[in-house]
C-alpha cells in the first residue's frame, strides 16, 4: 500500500484520473454510430506525451480501439486491463444536466459513461501512467485496452480484435468492467468481482398475414399471432441453475450471518423455495430481479413493430426477444429450442448469439482482489458475481484467459444508472478505484 500511495501522491494521479474522465465524457461516443476514434486519439495523445507505446486499430473507419503496453521482464504472463470507449445513447431532455458536459457538482461527476465505462478507461490510463512515470520494473507485461463497440455486441471491437490481433492482447488474466461495486445485503457490505456472465440470443420474429379492414377481424392477423408468442415468452419460466460463481456468492453471504439466517439465505439455491424467498425477503425490486437473473435463463420481449392505421389489419408484425443464457448451456441448443417453441409460420432471424462464460473463481488474481479490498475495506466481504448481461470478456474466456470484472465503486454510487438518466460517479469512488486498482495491479505484476 505504501508504494501505491507514493506513486499516486508523487505524480498527482488523483487529479489526473478526474481530468481524464471528464475529457472522455465530453467526447460523444454514443453507439451507434460510435465514432470511438476521437476518444482513442485522446488516450493516444496522453500516452504519447508519457512515452507509452500504443496502437490504434480500426475495424472500419472511425471504429477505433487503442492498445498500449508496459513491458515487464517476461517471467510471468501478461495482465490485460480492459475497458471500452463507446457509450449507450441518451434522452438528453430527461437528464438534469447535459449528459456530455462532465459537470462536477458537490463532488459528483455527471455524464454518460461515468460508470459504464469511461471511469474504467480513466482508471487504467492512470495505472499505465503510474507504471511509466515510476519506471516500475514488473514481471508481467501490462496491456491496456480501450475497445470500440462493446455496447452493440463487440463485432467492431473486441470480437474483431480477438480474431485479427489476439497476439497484442494475449494474457494470463484480465481486469474488466462489470464488477467491483459494493452492494448492501442483509446489513453487510459485499464487494463483487465478476467471474461469470450470461450469453445472449437476440431473435427477431416476423409474422405475416393478409391485410384488410379491421372491422372484419381475421385469424391470420399477424399482430394477434405475434402477441400470442410474446405472451408465451413473457410468462416463460426456466428452471433454476446454480453456477459455481453464484453458489460461492450465496454461500459467502450466508456465512456472514448467524446460523439460522444463513440457512435461510442458502435456500436461494433451492429450486422449490428460491422464487418465494426472493419475493418475500428481498424488498428492493432491482436486487430481487438480479438474483432471479443470476439463477435462471431469462427471456424478455423488447421491440414490437406493427401497423400504420387503427382501422387497417397490417400485413406484417415484428417483435424482438432478448434471451439471456447461463454458462454451461449450449447457445445453439438453446436457440433451437426457442425456435421450436415459436413454432411454424414465422420468419426467425438470429440477430446475435453468444455463449455464457465463466472463469475459475479461485485464480491468484481473485486472492489478490480479496487481499487489496481487505486493506481498504476491512469490514467488507468480497464475493464472485455473475453479471446477467454480456461484456467483452465473452471473447477472451474461450481463449483460456481468466477474466474478472473489477472496477471498484463505492456503495454511495448507483451503478444502475449506467444505461439510465443522470449517470454519474463520485470523486470519492474514483479515488477509491485508483487506490485499490493500482495496488491490485502492482501486487499481481511485481
Amino acid at each position: 500500500m505504501a508504494e501505491t500511495m507514493e506513486l499516486i501522491n508523487k505524480f498527482d494521479l488523483k487529479e489526473e484520473i478526474i481530468r481524464h474522465l471528464k475529457n472522455l465524457i465530453r467526447i460523444n461516443t454514443t453507439n451507434p454510430p460510435g465514432n470511438e476514434i476521437e476518444a482513442a486519439r485522446y488516450v493516444a495523445e496522453v500516452f504519447g506525451k508519457e512515452g507509452i507505446n500504443y496502437n490504434i486499430l480500426e475495424s472500419e473507419p472511425g471504429r477505433a480501439s487503442i492498445i498500449a503496453r508496459h513491458k515487464g521482464n517476461g517471467t510471468k504472463r501478461p495482465l490485460l486491463l480492459m475497458s471500452h470507449l463507446d457509450v449507450v445513447g441518451v434522452e438528453a431532455d430527461k437528464w438534469e444536466r447535459d449528459p456530455f458536459s462532465a459537470d462536477e457538482i458537490d463532488g459528483v461527476i455527471w455524464g454518460r459513461g461515468a460508470v459504464d465505462c469511461k471511469n474504467s478507461v480513466a482508471l487504467w490510463m492512470a495505472v499505465m501512467i503510474a507504471l511509466k512515470r515510476g519506471a516500475v520494473s514488473t514481471r508481467r507485461d501490462v496491456i491496456f485496452l480501450a475497445a470500440a463497440d462493446e455496447e452493440t455486441g463487440g463485432s467492431k471491437g473486441c470480437e474483431w480484435l480477438v480474431k485479427n490481433h489476439y497476439d497484442l492482447l494475449d494474457a494470463e488474466a484480465a481486469l474488466n468492467e462489470g464488477g467491483g461495486f459494493g452492494i448492501n445485503f442483509m446489513g453487510r457490505t459485499f464487494y463483487t468481482y465478476q467471474s461469470a456472465e450470461k450469453g445472449n440470443i437476440w431473435l427477431r420474429v416476423t409474422a405475416r398475414g393478409v391485410p384488410g379492414h379491421a372491422s372484419m377481424p381475421r385469424e391470420d392477423n399477424p399482430v394477434k399471432r405475434l402477441v400470442g408468442i410474446t405472451n408465451k415468452f413473457t410468462h416463460k419460466k426456466y428452471p433454476l441453475k446454480v453456477t459455481p460463481s453464484v453458489r460461492k456468492m450465496i454461500e459467502t453471504m450466508a456465512s456472514s450471518q448467524n446460523a439460522v439466517l444463513g440457512t435461510v439465505i442458502k435456500q436461494l439455491m433451492n429450486p422449490v423455495l428460491s422464487d418465494m424467498l426472493i419475493k418475500l425477503a428481498i424488498k428492493d425490486p432491482g436486487t430481487a430481479a438480479g438474483f432471479k437473473a443470476m439463477l435462471h435463463n431469462t427471456v424478455c420481449p423488447t421491440v414490437f413493430h406493427a401497423g400504420h392505421k387503427t382501422n387497417v389489419i397490417p400485413s406484417e408484425a415484428v417483435a424482438e426477444f432478448d434471451f439471456r443464457v447461463l454458462p454451461s448451456y449450449d447457445a445453439e441448443e438453446f436457440y433451437a429450442r426457442a425456435v421450436k417453441e415459436i413454432g411454424p409460420g414465422f420468419e426467425i432471424e438470429a440477430l446475435d448469439k453468444k455463449e455464457g462464460t465463466e472463469s475459475p473463481i479461485d485464480h491468484e488474481l481473485a486472492h489478490l482482489i480479496r487481499k487489496s479490498m481487505g486493506k481498504h475495506k476491512p469490514d467488507a466481504t468480497v464475493v464472485p458475481f455473475l453479471i446477467p448481461g454480456v461484456t467483452d470478456g465473452v471473447f477472451f474466456r474461450p481463449r483460456g484467459m481468466v477474466v474478472y470484472g473489477f472496477t471498484p465503486v463505492l456503495p454511495v454510487d448507483d451503478i444502475s444508472l449506467a444505461h439510465g438518466h443522470d449517470e454519474r460517479i463520485s470523486v470519492e469512488s474514483l479515488h477509491f478505484s485508483l487506490n485499490l486498482g493500482l495496488e491490485l495491479v502492482l501486487d499481481f505484476v511485481l
